[in-house]
């Protein structure tokens, strides 16, 4: 089964009559023989203040406790899986066994005890990594240990003190002291990087551990023991040695990794302060990656892109072909169908702006110009409306047309592309000279819009809009497209083609990262023309929660965009269903909406021409 090892990340969990959930982080790091699985809801973090676990809540143990996570031996019979769990801090109730269809790096699982179908992606990672699994006992409480590592990624797992049935967790908790909670909760399972100074862990089932060094560098596996470097319950750094059960390949080399040389980054054509005339190609493989040097090296190119371009192609983004080959025969299959049909989904009579629109339906551009020649089908997080607050006209489910597997095909392209745009949240506030995480916990549950767009095919549309020109509302757009027709404003105000690039990402900086930045990245003006043959483009609108409110960095006292409102008012002004609503006072802008291209080069223009 070493055919299957390495970091899957799961892409969307799908299950009958329920909304698709993409929020949910899945990591799955398999080895050989044994795996490690952790499950962690959205907005988590922000809930837990211990810095230890003698500091830990009740309340606190509560949120940890809605986790899942579990370890132990992998077993692959056929296209029939099995997971066995030996360490669980909570069974995850779909069940222990499914059936795997394995596209290269993309994997559908569907559920054999439970409805459900998952969708994984692997991380890319090079040939002939380091690659094991071992299990051990911790030499003073006999706690049983494993630990999976893939390359420059690594898992560990460390049980509770005593062994809970699924469903056990939640019972006591119900009843549990503090003290009792802390114990019940005491399971950690971490996924991290192997890096030049040790191995990090980035993300844990005790938030207080994401930042620490699980091995430092040189550790080496000597006469069957390992020593780990733990935190005790008050927050006391503590050595915990490993007694070793079994090995599976090899978790530590002989001899010491090299550290990979940074990717050479292209320089953008106009860094002598002319204006642009070509897109840089920026390789974002060492986002949080294990090489300090190489990230530095692409945020650097980031910086240098965002403010003098405000567009890049991205490459190393990990989006496995089979996720975007399924996404595109999906769009095919949707555009192919009669009017009638389409029509099933008409975006006006959603109640959050999901769905198909018609040709015409979305009216951008200036005054009087040719209707925009294109079709859609707009979709964002599935939400149930339960799970929406009010006021929030732009969150809730999406609208599915009656076509077998579209829904999964389609939201596996939007959890990996969400994944990716994570991703550049990271590079971006690195760029502007902020902590990494600076603006992830503003992103739990956004408007982030995905768009199936059409461009059919119409001989007469040399020289005609295809999508006016204008500026993206939200924080950045990672668009996929098929075909020529994308052009560029550049600082002089010429109209620069945009090509795509075989494999990349096409990103262009929006109103709000603009805004954030104050102004040091440009949300540059954008449109597609000249589109005679048929094609497909996939933009996904990067937002921040619906609530933020946005201010200039540097300028606290500046006043603050409300980042759902303002992608509200954008979409009313330029969506004739929504036009219609508002002149006939069935909804409204909300107070202090900006115009349409307020942000970008059209804009800079506009004030140059009116001045």
């Amino acid at each position: 089964m070493t055919h299957l090892s390495g970091l899957w990340q799961r892409l969307l969990l799908a299950r009958p009559g329920e909304p698709v959930d993409t929020l949910t982080r899945v990591d799955w790091l398999q080895g050989p023989v044994l795996y490690i699985d952790l499950r962690q809801p959205p907005a988590l973090a922000p809930k837990i203040a211990a810095r230890c676990l003698a500091e830990l809540t009740l309340e606190e143990a509560h949120h940890l406790a809605t986790q899942e996570g579990f370890a132990g031996r992998f077993e692959l019979r056929g296209d029939l899986a099995e997971w066995h769990r030996e360490i669980d801090f909570r069974p995850c109730p779909l069940g222990d066994r499914g059936r795997l269809e394995q596209h290269g790096e993309l994997l559908v699982e569907h559920g054999v005890e439970a409805a459900y179908v998952e969708h994984w992606q692997r991380e890319p990672a090079d040939r002939g990594v380091p690659s094991g699994s071992a299990r051990f006992v911790s030499a003073d409480d006999d706690r049983a240990v494993i630990i999976v590592r893939h390359g420059s990624r690594f898992a560990y797992a460390r049980a509770r003190a005593e062994t809970l049935a699924p469903g056990v967790l939640e019972a006591r908790l119900a009843h549990a002291t503090a003290a009792e909670a802390r114990a019940l909760v005491d399971c950690e399972i971490s996924f991290g990087t192997v890096t030049p100074a040790g191995w990090r862990i980035d993300r844990s089932s005790l938030p207080w551990r994401v930042g620490a060094t699980l091995l430092e560098p040189g550790a080496i596996l000597a006469g069957g023991a390992l020593t780990v470097a733990d935190t005790a319950p008050d927050g006391q750094p503590v050595a915990r040695c490993l007694r070793l059960v079994e090995l599976h390949g090899s978790i530590l080399p002989a001899e010491a990794e090299p550290e990979a040389a940074a990717p050479a980054q292209p320089r953008a054509e106009n860094a002598s302060g002319e204006p642009f005339r070509s897109i840089p190609v920026i390789d974002i493989a060492a986002l949080g990656g294990a090489d300090p040097a190489a990230e530095a090296a692409a945020v650097a190119a980031l910086r240098q892109a965002a403010s003098e371009v405000g567009f890049l192609m991205v490459t190393g983004h990990g989006i496995a072909p089979a996720v975007t080959e399924r996404l595109r025969a999906a769009a095919k299959r949707f555009f192919a169908q009669p009017l009638a049909a389409k029509q099933a989904c008409y975006i006006g009579r959603s109640p959050n702006h999901r769905g198909y629109v018609p040709e015409g339906e979305e009216q951008l551009g200036e005054p009087g110009q040719r209707p925009d020649r294109k079709e859609a089908f707009d979709l964002a997080l599935d939400l149930a409306p339960s799970a929406v607050p009010a006021g929030h006209p732009m969150l809730g489910p999406n609208r599915w047309p009656e076509l077998p597997g579209f829904r999964e095909d389609v939201m596996a392209y939007y959890g990996a592309v969400f994944a990716v745009g994570r991703r550049l949240l990271r590079g971006f506030a690195l760029a502007l000279g902020q902590p990494a995480d600076s603006l992830d916990r503003l992103v739990t549950m956004p408007p982030s819009q995905l768009r199936l767009i059409h461009y059919p095919h119409d001989a007469r549309a040399a020289d005609a809009p295809g999508i006016g020109a204008h500026t993206d509302y939200e924080l950045f757009t990672l668009l996929l497209a098929s075909g020529p027709g994308l052009e560029v404003m550049n600082q002089a105000g010429e109209w620069i083609d945009a090509p795509p690039v075989p494999g990349a990402l096409v990103v262009n900086i929006g109103d709000m990262l603009e805004y954030w930045s104050a102004g040091q990245f440009v949300a540059t003006s954008h449109r597609v023309r000249k589109v005679a043959e048929e094609r497909y483009s996939f933009p996904l609108f990067f937002a921040l929660d619906y609530d933020v409110e946005l201010r200039p960095l540097q300028d606290r006292a500046a006043a603050a965009i409300r980042t759902g409102e303002h992608l509200y008012a954008q979409t009313v002004q330029t969506f004739r269903y929504l036009k219609d609503r508002a002149a006939a006072g069935a909804i409204a802008l909300p107070e202090g909406a900006r115009a349409v291209s307020s942000f970008g080069q059209v804009a800079r223009h506009h004030v140059q021409d009116a001045a």
